[in-house]
């Protein structure tokens, strides 16, 4: 945390400050003692029930994973070029960037392969709050994403962050960051000896551990080219998606590692669960664990849910209001598939201490599915927390399809 004396001396030196329309104002990259010191500051929002020295270490871990190494993650922090070099830079504001594989469809077009980015992390000390610091920050690393770490002078597409500030403020928005939607559907716990003959019927699950995650985003990778090329040949509308990577989920699975090891002296091994071994009939999950501020506020985050063969929401055999009965077989099957797997990850819940399991942006299968559980489970609208943005870089389309909203994708 801040010692008292840090805070005077920041408050002291705040009124030479300059304005936040300021030249001299720069965004730059921190140096090894700069980076610690905005861990230290965001700290005080993020480090939930670690302690400072832990949440240091969580952070060093984090910066060392597959998707961050090699210039995966990039450090900002916004300072005045102008004032004096001989004491060390005051932090304006600052942020981190992680680097995503994506896959785009401009309409009528291939699928291509592209470079984007995740902006998380987006910090402001309080006694600096107010001033306009850290959104000329994000004007700056808008600027900045255009081209940062793509081929040849190419120009980004896309960028992506998850806004903690709600959707009824426009800082994000002002500075491109338009919200998407950000919806869930959530699931209580279910511990390991609830018995109920309801679900007798759902089929056996596997349960997936690390070593199977590798082939299983192999296979997804390539149905989401094949569901993303068949919509283009059908529609003009420009489609995107950040791929579900084995880094990406390594990535997270390292953050609940390192927490759950902290708080409960125990590494989790299961990371997902599948039915079905039949190419083009299998149906899984991958989730990761969040410890929040307090025990009651841990959530089970399904990452990512793939049903093989799922159709398009236009299908009227599976609207929102639809029912299990009404689907043909093969169809239902599926469903219940999807059933069988997070009903696991409800099990699993209760094994970690999580109070529920959330899904992002559930589709009309998988609200199914979800009901064969609990039957009055709603979808909720997020207004506050984790609110999906997407900045176009150059001439925004009219309309962009983001495929795969899903909680991997979050940073």
């Amino acid at each position: 945390m801040i010692s008292r004396t840090e805070k005077m001396k920041i408050s002291s030196s705040v009124a030479d400050l300059p304005a936040s329309t300021s030249p001299s104002l720069a965004l730059v990259h921190p140096t090894a003692a700069e980076k610690l010191a905005t861990w230290r500051l965001n700290s005080q929002v993020w480090c939930g029930r670690l302690s400072l020295e832990a949440y240091l270490r969580r952070e060093s871990v984090l910066a060392n994973q597959t998707l961050t190494r090699d210039g995966g993650i990039t450090f900002w922090i916004l300072v005045d070029t102008s004032a004096p070099t001989s004491t060390p830079r005051m932090i304006l504001a600052s942020c981190e960037t992680y680097r995503k594989r994506a896959l785009i469809a401009m309409g009528n077009t291939k699928v291509e392969e592209v470079v984007s980015h995740g902006i998380g992390s987006v910090y402001c000390n309080p006694q600096l709050r107010g001033r306009g610091y850290a959104g000329r920050m994000m004007k700056e690393i808008g600027m900045k994403l255009d081209t940062w770490q793509q081929e040849d002078g190419k120009r980004a597409d896309f960028t992506v962050l998850f806004s903690d500030i709600g959707k009824s403020k426009e800082f994000y928005s002002k500075a491109g960051w338009h919200p998407f939607s950000s919806s869930h559907i959530a699931l209580h716990r279910r511990a390991s000896d609830e018995r109920d003959s309801h679900y007798d019927h759902l089929s056996a699950a596997k349960l997936l551990h690390t070593s199977d995650l590798a082939e299983l985003c192999t296979i997804d990778e390539t149905l989401l080219r094949s569901k993303m090329e068949k919509h283009s040949s059908q529609s003009s509308q420009v489609q995107v998606t950040l791929i579900p990577d084995l880094q990406t989920y390594q990535w997270h699975h390292a953050r609940e590692e390192f927490v759950a090891e902290e708080l409960l002296g125990r590494v989790p091994g299961v990371k997902g669960a599948i039915v079905g071994t039949d190419p083009g009939r299998r149906v899984w999950c991958v989730w990761t664990r969040t410890f929040g501020d307090t025990e009651a506020e841990n959530v089970l985050q399904i990452l990512r849910l793939v049903i093989e063969g799922e159709t398009e929401s236009k299908n009227p055999n599976t609207a929102f209001d639809g029912k299990l009965a009404d689907l043909k077989a093969s169809t239902k099957d599926q469903v219940l598939a999807a059933a069988s797997v997070l009903y696991i990850a409800q099990r699993e819940a209760a094994e970690w201490t999580m109070q529920q399991m959330w899904l992002w942006n559930p589709t009309p299968w998988t609200v199914l599915a979800v009901r064969e559980l609990h039957p009055s489970a709603r979808i909720i609208d997020r207004e506050k927390e984790s609110i999906t943005s997407l900045r176009w870089h150059g001439v925004e389309p009219k309309a962009v399809k983001w495929v795969t909203n899903e909680k991997f994708s979050w940073c």
